[in-house]
């Protein structure tokens, strides 16, 4: 029984702080949406529906750029600081709608290796996708 608890500890132990480091990851996702949506406002475009949390952030951590359809355009930087677009970001945020309008907005968020929890440093990608019915209709029709 003792043998079974001091594993279940050392298990619990080596996984904290993988479970740390993805919820900051979030919490950095929730900042750069927040950014992104006031850069959005300063420019008198119209607020992004959100897709999930952290939705890429598998793949940003992988390094696969690879997007579900509906993808319009997308911004992919580093950064120790995700309250602070870059300009490929802000230039993502105001861009006014062409051909296919913006209607959602999926971000990524993953420690860079090596940096510290104290001082982490982010990869990040920020996506904005047309709406769910167009990206469907566009299967079908492109």
């Amino acid at each position: 029984m003792t043998k079974l608890i001091i594993s279940a500890l050392l298990l619990l132990l080596i996984a904290l702080p993988e479970v740390a480091a993805d919820q900051k990851d979030d919490v950095a996702a929730d900042a750069v949406v927040a950014a992104f949506n006031q850069a959005r406002k300063m420019a008198h475009l119209s607020k992004l529906e959100r897709m999930g949390r952290n939705t890429f952030r598998k793949q940003v951590c992988n390094r696969d750029m690879r997007f579900p359809s509906g993808l319009i355009n997308s911004a992919i930087y580093e950064t120790p600081d995700p309250t602070n677009l870059p300009e490929p970001a802000l230039r993502l945020a105001a861009s006014p709608d062409t051909y296919k309008i913006a209607t959602r907005l999926a971000v990524g968020v993953c420690s860079v290796d090596g940096s510290s929890l104290q001082h982490p440093k982010y990869s990040i990608v920020v996506a904005t996708y047309e709406s769910r019915w167009i990206s469907f209709q566009r299967i079908f029709w492109e």
